[in-house]
Formats: C-alpha cells, structure tokens, sequence
C-alpha cells in the first residue's frame, strides 16, 4: 500500500520550471487500461544501426532510406558527420526478416549529387497516404555537398515505391532510382524535425512544427529557426509533374516553438460520427539557456488549425514522460471513446529507475537533462478529452551495455546518481520508429481499431532502429561514443484484459 500512498502523494506536480509548465503530470499504473503490452527481441535485425530515418510500406515490405548510421550528434566539433549520412536504401521484409539494400551513389542510380544528398538527409518529415504506393519526404537536415557545409533541404520528394524496390533488387524493369523520384522546391518546406500529416486527401498537407537550420548545429550563435507554426499546403502530383500551392499560413505561435516530437493521429466522437485529427506531444526545446521540455499537448484539426490545451488550467494535464521523437501507435475503441497512444522509450523528463511503479524499491526520477529510458507508457484521451499518462509495466529487453565512455554504474541505483554513469542495459527508442503489422484493423489514418483486435494476444507490429544509449546521460561531447544507430528490431505485441 506505500507504493499506492507514495504516488498520490506525488501525482499533481513536480516543481521544474525549465519546462513549459511548472510541474510535470505523474503517471498511473496501468491497472485500469483493457490491455498490457509486451517486448520482445526478433529474431532478425537490421543489417546496419539506423536512425531518424524516413519509412514507407508497399505491400509487405517496408523501404528505409536517409537517417543516420550514427548515434547521438555530439556537443562540439563535426556534430554532424557528412559519412555518418545514410546513403543507402533498404528494403525490409518484416515477415521473412530479410533485407536488401543498394547504395544512393551506386552508379546505376542515376542520381545528381544535390539528389544523393537530399535522399540522405536527417531528421526529414514524410507521410505516405492510406493505400497510396507514393511516399513523399520534406526537407531534412544534411550536407550541401557542393559548398561542404551543412544545411536544412527545401525539397519536396515524391518516391514511387514499387519502382524504387525494383531498383534496389536490381530488377531490369527500373533501370535506376532516379526513375522512381519526382521532386520539386519550396520555401514553405524548409524543415527539419517536424512530423507530415495529411488527414485525408480532401484536406491539405500539413508540416507540422521543427525548425530551419543552416550551418553547423553547434558551433553556431543560431539555434536555428522555429517555424511556429503547422503549415499547410496542397500537392499537385499528376504522377509526371510535382508542384507545391502554399495555402494562408498561421501566424507564428511562441508556445509552438517545437521540434524533434511526436505528432500522432488520434480518433474521436463528434455526434454519430468520428473525426480524425492530430496532437502533437512533447518537443524540445523551451526558449532560454535550460533547454526544458514541452509538455502540454496541441491538437491539430484537417485543415491544420490548432490550439493547445488550456494553459489557464492550473491542472492541465502536463506530459512528464517519453517527450522525445520515439516510436509510437494508436489505438481507438468505439465503444468507451477513449484513445491510446503507446510510447516507447526515448528521451524523458520523468524515467523510472529500479521497477519503478511495479516495485517496492522503484521510482521515478526527473531528469533536467532529459535522459535516455526505456520505459513505455500510454497516454489516454477519454471521451471527454481529458488526458492521462500511464506507465507500463512492460519495457525493453535488458540487453547488457558493451560500449560507452561512461563510469560503471554505482550500485545501489537512486536518482542522485544514475546520470553520467553507465546504465546496466542499453536504452531505446529516440529517433527511432514503429513499423505496425500488416492485416490488423486500421482506421484510414493508420490508429488501430482497438475494439476488433480479438480477445488472444496480437502482434501490433516492430521497432525498428533509433538511438541505443549505453547511458541515461552521455559522458562524451563528441559524440557517437555512449550512443549507437540501433540494429535491433523488438516485435510488440498487445494482450486484452477483460
């Protein structure tokens, strides 16, 4: 029963006012939820470590390109590496778990090199449409070859995905890759750690917050430039031609400062009907010399209006954990209206150490480093549209640490000194994606249909690549030493509960 005293006594606010908020919303146990999540390691892997990559699926196989083969960007010198750039495709079969790949500079590409070094970019925004074979990438963050310095791509890139598989497995009917791109420019696309939505082709394209960036990311007087704003657009793609008509942009919001977050799709009722729309969770970085977190929602509607949750509300519902781009998926049930979205790992305010809720000596520590973790949890809207974060017992698999610049780990492990140690396992999840199983109940904008996944347990789908830490908080400024581009790919699967 401590456990249960302890967290209540905890659960309205955690002073930090580095955040957006003053306090940060302590999670629940999951008890209550209609399902537990489990993890598992797969017994096929990527053949070389990938991050902050840009995904798209066509029929059972999933096509990777850009990111990085590298881990976390350092604090001084070449924070971004030009050969650490993901220069290759891969396509991966998550049903047989083979891979194939071909090189971007392969000389059967038929690619420019401004073309190579727009398809290698980091941290680009893209979507691929319920159905659609064509999947389209924005912007990016990478290598201007041609003058050697870094810099954020204002390209539209439209991929046919069918053709650029052919091209990687050599099949004679696409004779390069060049074949399978369409692409033009804009200045509206000048992002770089933003998500891309369409909620349904009769709405517009929308890029949702991130930044523009130019020059090298440290050793700068810029941080860069927030767009602070969704934008929203309409592509024009004949199947030939490619143009981009910017619609009425937002005016720039200060609250909307945002990027390197997660901008899921969600479900709701209105009436009889349902409505897709987005919220956007998390976001680095607040303005000022702390570099805090953001922590209360924004929800997004079709036509890319927007509004955060109330921030008169003193009890506003403030996210303290998995505030960083991680894997995640949605699942909606028609019949309580509630909405779930299942977060793994990352980068977090809050992390449990020793069990944390699910163990007499565990909790949960705040981190104003934002550190690595491998907690999972999900947030839930109900249907009144009150927010609620639960922590999961579930988690990654310990794999134990082998790399890293760090101290080994002090035992026992407490809060005052887990940071700028070594962690006992490897953790998970920052930058990287989660790729859903194929044939599950899906709404058209990709949230799973929680209601009619059955009553046994179900493979949801696959975390794939992201940043392995060998630290909560890395020792090293350089970096690439206490992190790694991951390999590891975890099956995740959802067990009812009645």
């Amino acid at each position: 029963m401590w456990k249960v005293f302890s967290f209540f006594a905890a659960l309205c606010c955690s002073l930090y006012g580095q955040n957006q908020t003053s306090y940060a919303t302590y999670p629940l146990p999951e008890d209550s939820l209609p399902f537990r999540i489990e993890i598992e390691l797969a017994s096929f892997s990527l053949p070389v470590g990938l991050q902050a990559y840009v995904s798209g699926l066509y029929k059972n196989e999933y096509v990777l390109l850009a990111g990085r083969a590298y881990g976390l960007h350092g604090f001084s010198g070449d924070t971004f590496p030009a050969e650490a750039q993901n220069t290759s495709v891969f396509v991966l079969n998550l049903t047989t778990g083979e891979t194939v790949s071909r090189s971007l500079t392969d000389p059967g590409s038929g690619l420019s090199q401004p073309q190579i070094d727009q398809l290698s970019v980091t941290n680009a925004l893209f979507f691929q449409g319920d159905g659609s074979k064509t999947l389209y990438m924005v912007g990016g963050y990478g290598i201007n070859s041609a003058t050697g310095t870094d810099e954020t791509k204002s390209v539209l890139t439209a991929i046919d995905l069918p053709r650029l598989i052919q091209w990687v497995k050599r099949n004679p009917k696409t004779k390069s890759a060049a074949e399978s791109l369409r692409q033009t420019s804009h200045p509206l696309l000048q992002v770089t750690g933003g998500v891309m939505w369409q909620i349904n082709p009769h709405e517009p394209a929308l890029l949702g917050l991130g930044q523009n960036f130019t020059g090298d990311y440290i050793n700068t007087s810029s941080s860069g430039e927030y767009t602070h704003q969704i934008r929203p657009f309409q592509i024009i793609d004949t199947g030939k031609n490619l143009l981009v008509y910017p619609y009425p942009q937002p005016l720039p919001n200060p609250i909307y400062r945002r990027r390197d977050l997660n901008i899921v799709p969600a479900m709701k009722k209105v009436g009889r009907s349902l409505q897709q729309y987005l919220v956007a969770y998390g976001g680095v970085f607040t303005p000022g010399d702390d570099f805090g977190a953001w922590t209360v929602p924004i929800e997004i509607q079709a036509d890319g209006s927007s509004k955060s949750l109330d921030l008169s509300n003193p009890n506003i519902f403030a996210q303290g954990m998995n505030n960083y781009e991680c894997p995640n998926v949605g699942l909606y049930s028609e019949k309580t209206g509630d909405m779930y979205t299942l977060f793994f790992g990352g980068i977090s305010f809050l992390y449990s150490i020793n069990g944390g809720l699910y163990s007499p000596e565990g909790s949960l520590c705040q981190d104003s480093g934002l550190g690595f973790t491998n907690d999972v949890t999900a947030i839930r809207i109900d249907a009144s549209g009150d927010y609620t974060q639960y922590l999961l017992s579930a988690t990654y698999p310990s794999i134990p640490t082998t790399f890293g610049s760090c101290p080994a780990p002090t035992f026992p492990i407490t809060c005052s000194n887990v940071g700028l140690q070594s962690s006992p396992v490897l953790l998970f999840g920052a930058s990287g994606f989660f790729l859903p199983a194929a044939g599950l109940p899906y709404y058209p904008n990709s949230v799973i249909a929680l209601d009619r996944l059955g009553s046994e347990p179900i493979l949801l789908g696959y975390i794939v690549g992201g940043i392995a830490s060998s630290a909560v908080e890395t020792c090293s400024e350089t970096g690439g030493v206490d992190t790694r581009p991951s390999t590891s790919i975890f099956s995740v699967k959802l067990i009812p509960q009645k």
